[in-house]
């Protein structure tokens, strides 16, 4: 027998030994190319061209998806990328109430936020409340803040039988504090230390989702990211009206015709339907963001630039119509308005009817100036009021707190009023800070002038006064609640600030007193608010406020 001969023989004996294996793997890799089950209790939907099986095996091994059936969860995996899914069948049109987990940010913000969660189950980590008690003995709106959520939340313990453990009726929802259901495991294996009170914070949340949809409420950014990371829908708290997609500026440009401009000019005064193109509204319920192809909503008290080709003219509307500016505009206390916003803030500080103004803009911008000039101008020369009260809160910049201050309350109040003598001093005629010195003096002994800290506002009630609050984006919403309340007849309150500016812990942009102030009380008839956007300090100043 040759060699090659025998190479055959082995190879067929080979064939015949091996033969039943090969057909029982074929058969099996036939099985696995089945079509999956339709049936399945867990059913993905997925925005990627991934295989069914794959997507299904992807979100049984993610850490968040053990939910119970009929809840529908938002999970998103450390990519980045979002899956919704749906666990079991359920009934038709079934659908979960979320809860919503706040956390100790929020209550600080708006002590008075659970009332305003809608038909949410809102819960309240243990936590929180750990945190809130380490709180409440501070003595600034930090503390007040703390304290006056704890009352709340006390309230409603007692009034539900004494244990808040299991949901209670809050408005259309429900409110219950967590105490377990922490999860642990998920955090350690995201490198989150469970010992930190946000990370515990989150675990709540998380064994929250794994019963309803979640999502956490939180002004910490920090926590909202982490909060993200393993899987939860996290947002900002907005107090009090909520967010605006377009920051509001008071003023508005409106391209008309050119015989809306001469009626202007003509008679003073022209029609807000005649001038807009669109019919009248109140101001309850209107949709605060806009889009910028449609007229823009001008409120009562707010300004337009009427414009028809070359010809233009300033109006602020009162009740239905347009009313003119004077084409010279008004020089309170020898200050001359540099621009548009700066004339458009004179004919809202000089107007009685006006009794609540809000001042927003970066720093250099005049709004201290102007309160001040108004004030001196209206006291002073037309003694319409009997003195200017100018109050700031002690909040220090950069939150370096320069410990205590020796002398008496004028001396140590007189480093935070600085401020206040600066703008004094640009209100002289030969920019003198001795003469500014002087004119304080003169006038504080006169009693035509105080300079207060907002602390000793609580229990006052103030009488025909010119009150200017300056750095209100500095207070909380608790205390302008405070301050408002405690304005009597006769008396005009000015709040000047800049929103991008905060030294106060646990404020931002949306939720301090200056921007929370605004959204509630813009469209009523004693309010006005402009926003100062061009610096006119010096060059350096506005080349610093823009690029730094």
């Amino acid at each position: 027998m040759t060699t090659v001969q025998l190479i055959m023989l082995l190879h067929l004996q080979m064939m015949f030994i091996f033969m039943p294996y090969i057909t029982t793997m074929q058969r099996q890799v036939a099985d696995s190319s089945a079509p999956y089950p339709q049936e399945s209790p867990l059913q993905i939907h997925h925005h990627h061209h991934l295989g069914r099986y794959n997507r299904d095996v992807a979100v049984r091994n993610h850490p968040l998806s053990n939910v119970l059936p009929s809840a529908e969860v938002t999970v998103t995996d450390l990519a980045g990328t979002a899956n919704h899914a749906v666990i079991g069948k359920g009934a038709p049109g079934d659908v979960t109430p979320t809860r919503v987990v706040i956390d100790t940010s929020v209550l600080i913000a708006d002590p008075a936020c659970l009332h305003s969660m809608g038909d949410a189950d809102v819960v309240i980590p243990l936590t929180v409340i750990e945190e809130l008690d380490g709180l409440k003995g501070r003595s600034d709106d930090v503390g007040r803040a703390a304290r006056t959520a704890l009352r709340t939340i006390e309230e409603l313990r007692q009034r539900h039988g004494g244990s808040l453990a299991v949901p209670v009726p809050l408005g259309e929802g429900s409110l219950r504090i967590e105490i377990n259901g922490v999860q642990r495991e998920a955090l350690v294996e995201h490198g989150l230390d469970p010992a930190k009170a946000d990370n515990r914070i989150i675990g709540a949340a998380l064994g929250q989702s794994r019963q309803a949809p979640t999502m956490m409420v939180s002004n910490d950014a920090a926590l909202r990211i982490k909060a993200a990371h393993l899987g939860l829908s996290a947002t900002e708290h907005q107090p009090t009206g909520g967010a605006r997609e377009i920051r509001q500026t008071g003023w508005h440009v409106i391209d008309t015709d050119t015989q809306i401009i001469d009626d202007l000019y003509r008679d003073g005064v022209v029609g807000v339907d005649e001038a807009t193109h669109q019919a009248d509204y109140t101001p309850t319920g209107i949709e605060l963001a806009f889009s910028v192809d449609e007229p823009p909503l001008v409120r009562e008290n707010e300004f337009v630039v009427v414009r028809a080709g070359s010809q233009s003219a300033l109006a602020r509307r009162r009740g239905t119509e347009f009313h003119l500016l004077p084409h010279a505009p008004p020089q309170p206390w020898g200050l001359h308005p540099r621009n548009k916003e700066q004339r458009f803030a004179i004919d809202l500080l000089l107007d009685p009817d006006v009794s609540v103004i809000a001042l927003d803009g970066r720093a250099g911008t005049g709004k201290t100036i102007l309160a001040i000039a108004a004030a001196l101008e209206q006291v002073v020369e037309e003694q319409r009021y009997e003195r200017v009260a100018i109050y700031r809160p002690l909040v220090p910049v950069g939150r370096a707190d320069v410990g205590f201050l020796p002398g008496g309350l004028d001396e140590k109040l007189d480093p935070w009023m600085s401020a206040v003598h600066d703008a004094v001093v640009a209100l002289t005629d030969r920019r003198s800070s001795g003469d500014a010195r002087q004119l304080i003096d003169e006038l504080t002994q006169r009693q035509k002038l105080s300079l207060e800290s907002v602390t000793f506002l609580r229990g006052r009630s103030l009488q025909q006064q010119m009150v200017v609050i300056d750095e209100a984006q500095n207070l909380e919403p608790t205390t302008l609640r405070t301050i408002l309340t405690r304005v009597g007849d006769g008396t005009k309150v000015v709040f000047t600030g800049d929103t991008s500016q905060i030294d106060a812990p646990y404020l931002g942009e949306t939720n301090n007193a200056l921007a929370v102030l605004t959204n509630a009380f813009t469209g009523q008839p004693c309010f006005g608010h402009i926003t100062l956007q061009s610096c006119e300090r010096s060059s350096v100043a506005s080349l610093a406020a823009e690029l730094l």
